[in-house]
This record gives C-alpha cells, structure tokens and sequence, in this order.
C-alpha cells in the first residue's frame, strides 16, 4: 500500500512540471494536499518536496523583460540576452535655394537602425556580444567580440568593438539625448569606428582607462585586390580615461580625455570600408554634407586628440568635448589641422536624473520614474535638450568648409524601451554649401523626429 502511495505521489509531482501544472498553484501546494487528503505522510511529503526542490535546481532559466529575452544555467555560470534595437526618423530641411553643383537635401523616412544582438558570459568570467544592423537598406556587422574578465577590475576586449575614445562614440545610440551625434564625430567616426582589434580596461568605483590596438573594421579587413590577394589593412591604435571627482547617486562631476592614432589601408580605405575623409551629412540619409574634405592620400595618417567635460546635478546634465586632429600628409605635403567641438545640456521637466556609469564614463539611457500609463494618469519622462557644436575642416590650402549648430529637442521617455525626439537644427556660419547667388549659404534649418524602442 505504501508504495502504491508514493508511485501515484511521484506521477502527481511529476505532472507537476507540465503544462497541466496550471491547475495547482505550485508542487508544494500539490504535495501539502496529498499530505493533508491522508495520501501521504507528513514524511513522505517532506522526502517528495526535498527531491522536487533538488531537481528544479538544476533547470536552465528563461524569462522576458524589459531588458529582452534572458537564458540562464541553473548556476549562472552560462546566460544569453536577446534583444534589439528599432530607430525610425522622419526629416525635413529648409534653406532657400543651393548653387549650382548641390543637389538638394533628402526629405523624408528611414529605418536609420534596426538590430539584434545576443549577448551573455560562458564560464561566468567569459562574455561575448554579437549584433547585426539592417537599418537604411542593409546589413551590416556591429558589436562581434569577446571578453574576459578576471576580476570587477579588469576587462580584456577580443573582437570587433568601438575603438577606446570619446565619450560621445562610446555612448550608445540609444542613450543620447538627440537624433543624430554632434559635428565633433565628422572627424572622429571616420577614423576612429568599429575594428576588429584588442582592448584591455583598468577601472574602479569613480575612474577607468582603457586603450588598444586595432586592425580595420569587418568589412574593410576582407577586401581582395584583382589577383584575390588580401591587402594590407589599415591599423590604429586608441586610450582613454575618466575620473570622477564627485560621484553620487545623482550628481556628479567627470574629467576625461582621449587620444587616437589612425593609418589607412593600402587601398586608402578606413574602418569599414569607408573613404579616407571627414564630412558630416545633414542628416544621415540626406545626401547633403555641410563639410566635406577632398579624400586623403594613401601615406597619410591621422592623429586626434580630445578633451571631455560633464556633470550631472538631479535633473540637470551637462556635457561637453573638445576635439584637435592632425593629418601627416605624406610625399612632402604640408601636415592639414581639423577641429571640431560640441557643449550641451540637458533638463529633466519630470524630475528624474539621466543614469551615469562611471567605470565606463559615459551617460545611460534615462529610466522614467513613472511609465506612461493614461489609465492610471502617468505620463514617463519628459525632457529639453539644448546643443551648441561646430567644426572647421579649413587649414591652409585644405578646404573642407566650417559649420556652426544649435539644435533644441524635446525628448519623451514613455518608458525605459521607448521614446520619442523632436528637434530643430540650424546649420549656420557655413563656407562650404553655396547659395544660388554663389554666396555662401545664409543658414539651413532641419528638423528630425525619431521613435524608438529598445531591449
């Protein structure tokens, strides 16, 4: 009789794994009704729940939330996030009428990113990042590296990755307060993107450097000549650091800096497959280039330094770089200086305070104390975004163009994954775009709005 009892116990419990578990709020409460109708012993219950407890225990973990899909070892020693990304933009410009030779500005839509990513750590000590862009008509290869991290301490990056510098590029796309970077990254992106390389960080509670050396991007590094030889790549090399004299929850005060080395490839390309050249389009699907230099020669190499400044005091936020570059033109040209700048500011109208990590030393994305929610009278997170940058690509017999911007944005967070900008830009101080008189164009007006959700 006895062991009748615990045969049908043992079915029941393991019922209890399957979907038919619906109907019993969990297996403890399955087996405390056994021991209550008289089926089993007090004993036996206990003996059967111990062994449904050990078994749950060694059961991998899936959940969804808001930071996506999350798979996990019984352990945690094996995990994977799923998510993704989702940027749509509307633009309109307006600007009078161009010279001959330019050809009006694109006005309209673009799915500017659209990604998926897994990430996750192996070993506990182990991670990797793998991520695959679809926006503006095609497919490109992001995030694709490794790391290892021995300790909180220490970080080693294996892979392609941004390159140490900058704090606006380190930032991710999804956490910054307007449409599109400032003019600072018409000089920084082009040399100083995505590459495969390697990458050791140093970091504590308020500072962290980290630098590395790094090959082209992954597009770049597999082109062939005719003879379907590999060419030689590109290579560069990259630190930075921050410290954070005042760190509190929601204040604080950071210093950095940034120095970066770039030489082209042989076939003068740069990270990624792109030319050998600094511009910065109106928007990123108009066509349109308010400073653009000629392309470089092959033998030139590019070296760039920054300066970075930010605070953050409850709901407002400050931040701000300084950026100096200097081309070595090869076969006896003279060297050609470019510069650029951005300061911009931030007030949360609702309160809240942009999230900082300080062992990364950039901003986060802002976290609405209150998701929007009509029916319960919560509206997120509301906040106006004010920029100023520029950039001067003229020096000497270089003639790049200069350009001057402010931009004004009203952002709203409905959540933590969603949220919509609106902004106006204004170009002016421009050299380089011709009106149709041929005298330099007075100003260009832009505005953007994105939607955006991310996990």
């Amino acid at each position: 009789m006895k062991l009748k009892k615990l045969t049908t116990a043992l079915m029941l419990t393991g019922l209890a794994g399957l979907p038919l578990a619906s109907f019993a709020d969990s297996t403890e409460d399955l087996v405390n009704a056994l021991v209550t109708k008289g089926v089993l012993t007090e004993e036996e219950g206990a003996l059967l729940a111990k062994n449904r407890t050990k078994e749950k225990s060694s059961e991998a973990k899936v959940k969804m939330s808001k930071k996506g899909i999350q798979i996990s070892s019984a352990d945690d020693a094996f995990t994977m996030q799923i998510g993704g990304r989702l940027h749509a933009t509307l633009a309109e410009h307006s600007y009078g009428s161009l010279g001959a030779g330019e050809e009006d500005p694109i006005d309209g839509t673009e799915i500017r990113r659209a990604r998926l990513y897994a990430k996750g750590k192996l070993y506990k000590k182990f991670g990797y990042m793998a991520e695959v862009d679809w926006g503006g008509d095609k497919v490109g290869v992001k995030d694709f590296f490794g790391t290892y991290n021995p300790n909180k301490n220490w970080e080693l990056t294996f892979g392609n990755q941004k390159h140490a510098f900058s704090m606006e590029v380190q930032e991710s796309s999804n956490d910054i307060m307007f449409a599109e970077r400032s003019l600072v990254y018409g000089i920084s992106v082009p040399h100083f993107d995505r590459a495969v390389g390697i990458n050791l960080k140093a970091m504590g509670e308020t500072w962290n450097v980290q630098g590395g050396l790094y090959g082209d991007g992954v597009t770049a590094s597999v082109d062939k000549d005719d003879a379907g030889d590999q060419r030689h790549e590109g290579k560069g090399a990259a630190i930075r650091g921050t410290w954070n004299p005042i760190l509190e929850k929601d204040r604080m005060v950071m210093i950095g800096g940034s120095l970066g080395y770039r030489k082209p490839s042989d076939e003068n390309r740069i990270n990624n497959d792109k030319d050998n050249k600094f511009s910065y389009k109106t928007t990123n699907f108009s066509g349109l280039s308010v400073v653009s230099s000629t392309t470089l020669d092959r033998g030139d190499s590019f070296k760039m330094g920054i300066l970075e400044l930010a605070a953050m005091n409850g709901p407002f936020s400050f931040q701000s770089e300084i950026s100096k570059g200097t081309v070595d033109r090869s076969e006896g040209n003279a060297d050609y200086d470019v510069s650029a700048y951005y300061a911009q500011v931030g007030w949360v109208l609702t309160g809240e305070s942009r999230t900082y990590k300080a062992t990364d030393g950039e901003f986060k994305r802002l976290k609405p104390s209150k998701n929007f929610d009509p029916d319960k009278g919560t509206w997120g997170a509301w906040e106006v975004a004010l920029r100023h940058d520029g950039i001067d690509l003229d020096d000497g017999g270089y003639t790049g163009g200069e350009a001057k911007r402010m931009t004004l944005n009203l952002n709203w967070y409905l959540n933590e994954n969603m949220r919509l900008l609106a902004g106006y830009e204004r170009f002016y101080d421009l050299n380089k775009l011709k009106s149709d008189d041929g005298t330099d164009l007075d100003h260009m007006d832009v505005f953007q709005v994105r939607a955006q959700w991310a996990i």
